[in-house]
């Protein structure tokens, strides 16, 4: 009887340190293939270049905590909503994109959409 306590313990001990304990997150990702239902306004599109050597914004290059103000800079006044196309080479790491992506969302009426 002992021994088959000590192995649920020990199995109880292993699943407990195994798991995470650290919140998940959903990220809401909306690419080139997908439609969506909107009323057409006019928008004003910026690109968004994330690459292992830098980022650009509209080709210009950019520091990585100035996404925001270059978003901003690149807004023009007679669209009410602008489109961030944000694409990411595929040797950039997903952590660089989440910081990417959640720096871009926070720009005031914008949209980002993921290229492929």
């Amino acid at each position: 009887m002992t021994p088959l306590i000590d192995i649920i313990f020990l199995l109880l001990l292993f699943f407990m340190l195994t798991s995470t304990f650290t919140k998940f997150a959903e990220i809401p990702l909306i690419t080139t293939g997908e439609t969506r239902t909107e009323p057409a306004t006019p928008k004003n599109p910026v690109f968004l270049r994330v690459a292992e050597d830098g980022l650009s914004v509209n080709g210009a290059p950019t520091d990585f905590a100035d996404i925001t103000r270059a978003i901003i800079d690149a807004k023009t006044s007679d669209a009410t909503e602008t489109l961030v196309l944000l694409s990411i080479e595929e040797t950039v790491p997903a952590q660089l994109f989440v910081d990417a992506l959640t720096r871009s969302r926070a720009v005031p009426d914008v949209s980002v959409v993921v290229l492929r």
